[in-house]
């Protein structure tokens, strides 16, 4: 029985094609027409390019609004600032000079009491519009306070401390608006 069985492996083994035998019998795929994988690539290119177009054209609808979005919040907390009357206001421009924010918003106070009360009044606008500041620094001492809005920053002063700080000559080359925000 032993021989029998070894025969029958044996037999089973040799009736196994080899990997070189087994691969030529197997059926080859075949290639498609040059013509048909030029057109599938063009159409796959075509159908990429449409897709990043879509999606381009919507982050820029969803740019514009949130700009202008930006800009409304701005003007009132500019006119927060006017209704109580501020001084010497600018508002500069620093869209491409700097990450850290689209404007900057100057304001003088002539008092601690109106430094204060500017500060209250843009955080109430500000407020209005669903806008909270990431940051309130120098309130307390009322010679400098900044709000940060992340996209804006209003930075109220006394005269004295706006002068030391120079922050119009330090931002010489950001576009001055304030005709555009205080009208």
């Amino acid at each position: 029985m032993k021989g029998a069985g070894t025969a029958a492996g044996a037999a089973a083994v040799n009736a196994t094609p080899s990997g070189a035998a087994a691969a030529a019998a197997r059926p080859r795929p075949q290639n498609p027409p040059i013509g048909a994988v030029d057109e599938l690539i063009a159409a796959t290119v075509e159908k990429t390019r449409s897709a990043d177009a879509d999606r381009m054209k919507r982050r820029e609808e969803q740019n514009a609004a949130i700009d202008q979005r930006l800009l409304v919040q701005l003007k009132k907390g500019v006119a927060a600032l006017l209704d109580r009357k501020a001084e010497k206001l600018v508002v500069l421009n620093l869209v491409g000079l700097t990450s850290m924010s689209d404007y900057f918003v100057l304001a003088t106070a002539t008092n601690d009491r109106q430094a204060k009360a500017l500060c209250d009044g843009v955080e109430e606008a500000m407020k209005s519009e669903g806008r909270r500041p990431l940051s309130i620094e120098g309130y307390q001492s009322a010679a400098w306070i900044l709000l940060d809005y992340g996209d804006v920053v209003f930075h109220i002063f006394h005269d004295e401390a706006r002068r030391f700080y120079g922050l119009e000559r330090l931002w010489g080359d950001a576009p001055n608006q304030t005709a555009k925000f205080a009208g």
